[in-house]
């Protein structure tokens, strides 16, 4: 009983609005536009995500072609300030940084910074590949190294002054690491162990 008064009391608000000529000539058109409406918003979702993504990656590759260019711009200006370099100093540089692992000069380099002043206990270089067969052909030039390790023996203070050369020797020597031994009733022993880069 109480559902059918609920029922009749909806039907008394609501039957005369439907009944209005006005609203029955207006109301397919309204509802025809809040169905285009939701429509429209689901068709066109995908579409603008799809444009906002587009325009991050946009906006990211831009950014690397930005560095890029400036990368470029360095690598030219680089390549300008090395061509108007004195030739002394372009020979200095080759010699730091010799387009081949020139052996015998690295070996030259460490006896002469121990030369008159500690003696040389050993001096090993690791073996490297100096043509490989299997690698293309570039004309690109890539940074390699030779390893190397080098004993000697003398006073504390001359195997300072050893390091010290090494340090300013005119090939590029790299120092990784270094060891000062010294017992009782023996000389002082520095063992170091390095590499000196080339260009392949």
């Amino acid at each position: 009983m109480a559902t059918t008064v609920k029922y009749s009391r909806y039907f008394t608000y609501i039957k005369p609005i439907t009944n209005n000529k006005t609203v029955k000539s207006v109301a397919p058109y309204i509802f025809s536009l809040i169905m285009i409406i939701i429509l429209v918003i689901f068709a066109i979702r995908p579409t603008i995500s799809t444009i906002l993504n587009l325009q991050k990656n946009l906006a990211d590759s831009q950014q690397v072609l930005e560095g890029l260019n400036n990368k470029a711009q360095n690598l030219i200006e680089g390549k300008k300030n090395y061509n108007n370099l004195p030739p002394e100093v372009k020979v200095k540089i080759n010699l730091a940084v010799p387009v081949k692992p020139d052996v015998t000069f690295v070996i030259a380099s460490l006896n002469n910074s121990s030369k008159s002043i500690a003696s040389v206990s050993a001096l090993q270089i690791q073996p490297l590949v100096l043509i490989d067969t299997n690698q293309p052909k570039t004309n690109k030039l890539a940074l390699d190294k030779v390893d190397f390790s080098y004993n000697t023996v003398g006073s504390f203070t001359n195997l300072l002054q050893v390091l010290q050369n090494i340090n300013n020797a005119s090939r590029l020597l790299q120092i990784n690491n270094v060891t000062i031994n010294k017992q009782t009733d023996s000389p002082t022993v520095l063992s170091i162990t390095g590499n000196a880069y080339y260009l392949k």
